[in-house]
């Protein structure tokens, strides 16, 4: 009897666990739930940066596993417009004058609110659009560079006269891939929601200057740490039309070498090839070539007189589309464009917005203090050279003047 009974009982022992299997208790979803600390005013100046970091505390969050979204605003002319969707807030305003300043974060189905007061002061400075400040020139090798009016042999009077030539908007030819000009705004240019924030003209004056100018590779950097300076890893690159493609290549270096003195010149089978072995160069791609002096520049020096006896630019190299149309002369081109994103190009209005890491990541800004403008091409084209750009100014297309 006792047998039997402990059967039944392990009948529904077993029975028991089975039936809790197939039917589990689901516990009951809680919705996530959000509190916001956040000051209730802070005080800046104009074109000056605070930053609005709040604790947020989110409960039932699933470990990350629902989407958590930020997006600040501030009234504007009575509505309400987006600024940033970044957890913390470089907030920076143009104008003088009290705003107020929204928080919005949502959780999965849950959405909180909060506000603080930002106080904008004004300030003395009467702010120039353009960046007017020469920090860096550093063109590459090419016969164009006599063009410029620059006959310096050392970097200080270097950068004298480079920066008379851009007061005056002379074009300041950079060379070839990797040369380069840095220039400072006397503010910081707010990188605007939505918005392009700040130009980069180069120079086409010329009639002919299509036929040899290539569009501009832009860098930008935030002087976060206010020390004056665009310091190494404050450098971020503006990501345009071409910064993706297969033909794009990332981290390329070249190092010229001054050519040799006295060395009688090797023609080649154009007449406008005066020396095919004049400028040697490499890459770090382990290419060896020459950069032929031309016919054209026959009687100029490609190799900056102030520079070592050689020098490695770098970049990220671009390709770009150009035809011969001289039957095979080389001494007539036509040169292609990029879509947006570039100096020299159709629209060169850029979003900070756009700026990228060394990696290619998106990063958030909410301004730049300097610009870098480079060469990213390294085409040869006969009997003109290779491909250069032309720098001009770059400019803050928003810029707020106050009496």
């Amino acid at each position: 009897m006792k047998k039997y009974i402990l059967l039944l009982l392990s009948f529904i022992f077993i029975y028991s666990c089975s039936s809790d299997d197939d039917n589990p208790i689901i516990p009951p979803v809680v919705a996530p739930s959000i509190d916001i600390n956040l000051a209730s005013s802070f005080e800046v100046k104009r074109y000056n940066i605070v930053e609005i970091d709040p604790t947020i505390d989110i409960k039932n969050g699933g470990d990350g596993d629902i989407v958590t979204s930020y997006q600040w605003s501030v009234v504007l002319e009575n509505k309400d417009s987006i600024i940033s969707d970044q957890k913390k807030l470089q907030f920076i305003s143009p104008q003088s004058g009290k705003y107020t300043v929204g928080l919005t974060v949502t959780c999965g189905e849950t959405i909180e609110k909060a506000s603080t007061t930002v106080t904008v002061s004004a300030n003395n400075n009467q702010f120039l659009n353009r960046a007017n400040t020469v920090i860096e020139y550093n063109p590459a090798p090419d016969f164009s560079l006599q063009w410029s009016g620059i006959f310096a042999t050392d970097e200080t009077d270097l950068l004298a006269q480079i920066q008379d030539a851009m007061i005056n908007e002379s074009g300041i030819y950079l060379g070839t891939f990797g040369g380069y000009i840095i220039t400072k705004f006397d503010h910081t240019v707010i990188n605007t929601y939505g918005q392009r924030d700040f130009i980069v003209e180069m120079d086409m004056s010329l009639a002919d200057m299509k036929k040899f100018t290539s569009p501009a590779a832009i860098m930008v950097a935030y002087d976060a740490n206010k020390n004056g300076m665009a310091d190494p890893d404050e450098w971020y690159e503006i990501a345009g039309s071409e910064y993706h493609k297969s033909t794009t290549i990332k981290n390329y270096e070249i190092t010229y070498s001054r050519p040799q003195a006295g060395k009688s010149p090797i023609a080649g089978t154009h007449s406008w090839e005066y020396d095919i072995e004049y400028l040697k160069w490499t890459s770090n791609k382990d290419e060896v070539g020459y950069i032929a002096q031309t016919s054209m520049g026959m009687y100029s020096d490609y190799y900056p007189a102030w520079k070592a006896d050689s020098y490695t630019l770098q970049g990220t190299k671009l390709a770009i589309p150009i035809k011969d149309v001289s039957d095979g002369e080389q001494t007539s081109w036509n040169v292609g464009t990029f879509g947006w994103g570039y100096g020299g190009i159709k629209d060169s209005r850029i979003d900070i917005s756009w700026a990228v890491d060394k990696n290619g990541k998106k990063v958030y800004l909410p301004g730049i203090d300097f610009v870098k403008v480079y060469v990213p091409t390294f085409n040869a084209i006969g009997d003109w050279g290779y491909l250069t750009s032309v720098f001009k100014y770059v400019e803050d297309i928003n810029l707020v003047l106050e009496n």
